[in-house]
C-alpha cells in the first residue's frame, strides 16, 4: 500500500473544543434561565453534530419540545461562531505531524460532523485550515458520519482514492464511518469516545498524535502483505 491520503476527524482528534462548545451552550442556557452544564456533560454529547447535541442539552436542562431546534440552534451557532477558539486548543504534536505528513506529499482532509459555520472560523483562528485540501462539514453532505459516504465525499474533494487512504478519529462515530467506507482506521485514545476504546474496530489505537507516522507505517506494511 502506498499511502497518499489521510482523512482526519476534528473535535477530539486534532483539537480540544469542548470548552468553547460548553461556553456557547451555556450562553444560550443562561438566557433561558436553565441550569448550566459542565465540561464532562458536554463532552458526553459531542460527536453526532450540533443538532443532536443541542437536543440532548435541552432534554437534560428542562425538556425538549418541537420548535426548540429552529429557535435555539441558530442562537448556539451564532454565539459559537463569534467565539470559535477562545478556549479551544490544538492537541500537542498536531502541528509537527501535519507538517511532516505534508512534507511527505500526503494529501490531508477533514471530515467532521461539526457545521461549517463553526468549523471554518475555528480552524482559521487556530491556524489549521492551511494544511487541508478539503474540509467537509456535516452541512455540506447528504450523509454524515457514521455513514462512510461522508468520508468518501471528503476523499473525492481531496482528489484522492480510498484505496490508498486512512481515517484518523477519536470516537465510535469516526471509526464506524471508516469501516463503512472501507478504510483502515487509526483511533486516538485522548478524545471524546463514548464506548470502551477496546470495543472500537480500529486497526491501531494511539495515545498521542505523535505516534501517527509509525501507525501509518504499520498499516502500510500490513496492507503490503495482504
Amino acid at each position: 500500500m502506498t499511502l497518499d491520503a489521510i482523512v482526519f476527524d476534528l473535535d477530539g482528534t486534532l483539537i480540544d473544543s469542548v470548552p468553547d462548545v460548553r461556553a456557547a451552550v451555556n450562553r444560550v442556557l443562561g438566557k433561558l434561565g436553565r441550569p448550566l452544564l459542565t465540561l464532562e456533560q458536554i463532552k458526553g454529547m459531542i460527536g453526532e453534530g450540533a443538532q443532536a447535541m443541542l437536543k440532548q442539552v435541552m432534554e437534560q436542562t428542562g425538556g425538549y419540545s418541537d420548535g426548540m431546534m429552529e429557535e435555539y440552534l441558530p442562537q448556539f451557532l451564532a454565539t459559537y461562531k463569534a467565539h470559535p477558539a477562545d478556549h479551544t486548543v490544538v492537541y500537542p504534536g498536531v502541528f509537527d505531524v501535519l507538517e511532516q505528513l505534508k512534507a511527505d506529499g500526503i494529501t490531508l482532509g477533514v471530515c467532521t460532523n461539526k457545521p461549517s459555520t463553526t468549523t471554518l472560523p475555528a480552524m482559521e483562528a487556530l491556524g489549521l485550515e492551511k494544511y487541508f485540501k478539503a474540509i467537509v462539514c456535516a452541512d455540506m453532505v447528504e450523509h454524515r458520519k457514521p455513514d462512510g459516504r461522508h468520508v468518501l465525499n471528503a476523499l473525492e474533494r481531496m482528489g484522492a482514492s480510498p484505496d490508498n487512504a486512512v481515517m484518523v478519529g477519536d470516537s465510535e462515530t469516526d471509526i464506524a464511518a471508516a469501516v463503512d467506507a472501507g478504510l483502515p482506521a487509526v483511533a486516538v485514545s485522548y478524545g471524546y469516545c463514548h464506548v470502551p476504546l477496546d470495543e472500537l474496530p480500529a486497526d491501531i489505537l494511539i495515545d498521542s498524535i505523535a505516534e501517527l507516522p509509525d501507525a501509518l507505517a504499520k498499516i502500510s506494511e500490513e496492507k503490503a502483505k495482504s
